[in-house]
């Protein structure tokens, strides 16, 4: 498990990482180092991965750590009940649907709205 862990690592970091540190000495760092390893090396939009989205019946979406269960961040995002919400591929951005008839689009960095489409009946969903 730990060697997989330390591929991991290798790919993360970048090749540069990998010619100065062999598998055998990742194997065998303790956690800090190897938290500290991928704090400096690995982009934040890959350690976004542990982020969940919630939704609400009255607009609010609601970020949550997935590792923790601890909440991140609440957004008022909507007037109205809130139908569905999506990751983009990347994880730079979510998409809302509402019944308030909007479909909004937010940045993950920032959690501000990029986009607010208008529409004449309830938005049900959305995707990427």
């Amino acid at each position: 498990a730990r060697a997989r862990h330390a591929d991991s690592l290798y790919e993360a970091a970048g090749e540069e990482l990998a010619k100065r540190a062999p598998v055998d000495v990742l194997a065998k760092a303790d956690s800090q180092i190897l938290a500290e390893i991928v704090d400096r090396h690995v982009e934040k939009r890959q350690r976004r991965i542990q982020e969940l989205a919630v939704v609400t019946s009255n607009g609010k979406l609601l970020i949550y750590d997935t590792a923790t269960g601890s909440s991140l961040r609440t957004v008022e995002a909507h007037n109205s009940s809130i139908a569905c919400v999506a990751y983009s591929f990347d994880s730079s951005m979510i998409a809302t649907a509402s019944d308030d008839c909007t479909a909004r689009l937010w940045n993950t960095d920032t959690y501000t709205c990029l986009y607010t489409l208008q529409y004449d009946a309830i938005v049900w969903a959305v995707a990427f």
